[in-house]
């Protein structure tokens, strides 16, 4: 984040030296040292331009600006909204993929397998959005519920979670829809929210945020079911 420093020196006429000239705040960006007859006043800002912007990516054969957002210092900047999503909304659901496959609602046979992380062609995000894309890792996601204040809201009649930052951050938020889950069929949409990490688990399974209307958390299931993807920078 950038810092930008005012420094202001002011003339102090019939004060005493003992006068308390201007109250210290630390962490309130305003910092006040008594000089004699002068006093100096530091004004400190925290800017958050670096915490929000747009990517190019690929979709539906067109290139767009995807706006993404960072949510807690050094954390991924999520993208706003889902993979698949082709007007733009943030509360439009997107596509479901198995993990690994990048066809929506896509067979069960269609997701990789072994022990290893989803990378390049691989990821559902970069395949479909391109190299500056990716899935966020299973610790990417556990840290989005420990570092963000979470909230069950509705945004244009679809229902979900708002991650909201927090300090600096807390003008940042994405939302994630409770867009269900496909087998087969698509189902518990409204209610639930299935969101894949990168990241395998044991028994050919891997980890993914689930959620629904009064707690969210992280679990690990069978590869081959077809679930929402909301890409990261790939920095």
């Amino acid at each position: 984040m950038k810092k930008i420093l005012f420094s202001l020196i002011a003339l102090v006429c019939s004060m005493s030296m003992n006068a308390q000239v201007m109250k210290v705040m630390k962490n309130g960006e305003v910092e006040a040292t008594y000089k004699g007859s002068e006093y100096s006043v530091v004004f400190e800002e925290e800017q958050g331009s670096t915490t929000t912007g747009t990517a190019k990516a690929t979709i539906g054969g067109s290139e767009v600006d995807v706006n993404w957002v960072q949510l807690w210092e050094n954390g991924p900047k999520f993208a706003e909204y889902n993979v698949g999503v082709t007007d733009g909304k943030a509360e439009s659901y997107g596509g479901y993929y198995c993990w690994g496959g990048s066809i929506d609602k896509d067979s069960k046979t269609a997701h990789k397998n072994g022990s290893d992380a989803l990378t390049g062609t691989d990821d559902t995000a970069t395949n479909l959005w391109g190299s500056a894309w990716r899935m966020p890792t299973k610790a990417e996601l556990e840290a989005l519920i420990a570092n963000c204040d979470v909230e069950w809201t509705t945004v244009n009649d679809f229902k979900g979670r708002k991650f909201t930052g927090k300090g600096v951050y807390a003008s940042n938020s994405v939302f994630f829809p409770a867009a269900g889950y496909c087998f087969g069929s698509v189902y518990a949409q409204g209610d639930l929210g299935f969101y894949w990490s990168s990241t395998p688990g044991t028994y050919n399974g891997a980890y993914y945020l689930w959620f629904e209307s009064d707690d969210q958390e992280m679990h690990y299931d069978y590869r081959g079911d077809c679930y929402s993807v909301r890409a990261v920078l790939a920095e």
